[in-house]
């Protein structure tokens, strides 16, 4: 009877260890699932705004949420759209500040990234800095929480706005869109 029991003890082990490993190969799957679209709306591509020669924003200040980041040129490649982890990302194929059409800036939510833009409310001010220097103004008009499947926001416009967007909700499924115009 010893014999059975220590074959039961060693056959439950195995059991044990192989339901762990099944475990955490789905863990993984799920992680690289979930950062792949990380931010992403669904969709490849955003078509760009506008032609011209104009300069790269390189900053956002926001003085009612204490929030100042750099921001880098992101583009969306194989269907996902590339994110900075150290300050907020403009979409490259996206108007420049002053230019006519959809500035699209997006970050992590994180308290030290794009997080507090959930505070944001009608009439505050964004400053966005290009690279040559220039200072450009807009007043939040209006908030949204949609999802990842709603593109209208980050498509190109036909006059000057500015979009700001972070994930919200359960596990990141939500999307909190912020939208500027020119002061």
């Amino acid at each position: 009877m010893g014999f059975f029991n220590g074959l039961r003890s060693e056959k439950a082990k195995g059991l044990a260890y192989l339901l762990s490993g099944l475990f955490l190969v789905c863990l993984f799957i799920g992680w690289r699932f979930y950062n792949a679209r990380i931010l992403s709306f669904k969709t490849d591509n955003v078509s760009a705004s506008s032609e011209s020669q104009s300069s790269n924003p390189v900053s956002i200040n926001i003085p009612s949420i204490g929030l100042t980041l750099p921001l880098e040129e992101s583009a969306i490649v194989d269907g996902v759209w590339q994110i900075s982890y150290k300050g907020a990302s403009h979409l490259d194929k996206s108007a420049d500040p002053g230019e006519t059409g959809n500035m699209v800036i997006y970050g992590h939510n994180k308290t030290s990234l794009f997080g507090p833009i959930r505070w944001l409310k009608e009439g505050d001010l964004i400053e966005i800095k290009n690279e040559e220097g220039a200072l450009y103004s807009y007043r939040v008009v209006k908030t949204v929480i949609t999802t990842p499947a709603d593109i209208e926001y980050v498509l190109p416009k036909s006059e000057e706005i500015l979009t700001l967007y972070t994930c919200t909700g359960l596990l990141d499924s939500k999307r909190h869109i912020v939208l500027a115009k020119r002061a």
